[in-house]
């Protein structure tokens, strides 16, 4: 889960990962899977805005999050949808999904299951006591460490 690349300035950033594939699954598992979700990150807008028409707040189906994990790894997921489970509908609206996922987070949550999509998309599934309460479904990712959560000093 180190892989990085340099960017115009010749700093290291964290590999952007598009399709989940046996090796990838291997180190999530190792390094992310059962961790405890510290923190959340829900941005207004998402990477996929640049290729499709931006929706409204109300409306968005589509999101951009950092998930703050317990063993200081923070993982960005682009282009996520969140499901409250598998057969419903996908979560809407940036407030409403940001103010689900912010008290599971609160109430303690666990990046307890990963998996795929048919398509090799990566699934998150977080549970509260084993119980699954929330499955997002990634379309890119990447992971690095992090030493403060947001609005920390």
């Amino acid at each position: 889960m180190s892989e990085t690349s340099a960017n115009d300035n010749g700093l290291a950033q964290p590999a952007l990962h598009l399709q989940l594939d046996d090796e990838q699954y291997a180190a999530l598992v190792e390094t992310v899977a059962g961790e405890k979700v510290v923190g959340l990150a829900l941005w207004e807008e998402s990477i996929t805005d640049e290729t499709t028409e931006s929706p409204g707040p109300e409306t968005r189906a589509l999101f951009d999050l950092d998930l703050y994990l317990e063993n200081n790894t923070l993982l960005t997921l682009y282009g996520t949808t969140v499901f409250p489970d598998p057969e419903s509908e996908p979560l809407h609206g940036w407030q409403r999904t940001g103010k689900i996922m912010q008290q599971l987070v609160s109430q303690g949550i666990w990046l307890d299951d990963i998996a795929a999509t048919e398509e090799n998309d990566l699934v998150l599934v977080l549970c509260r006591d084993r119980m699954p309460r929330l499955y997002l479904i990634v379309s890119g990712w990447s992971a690095e460490k992090w030493e403060r959560l947001p609005g920390e000093q």
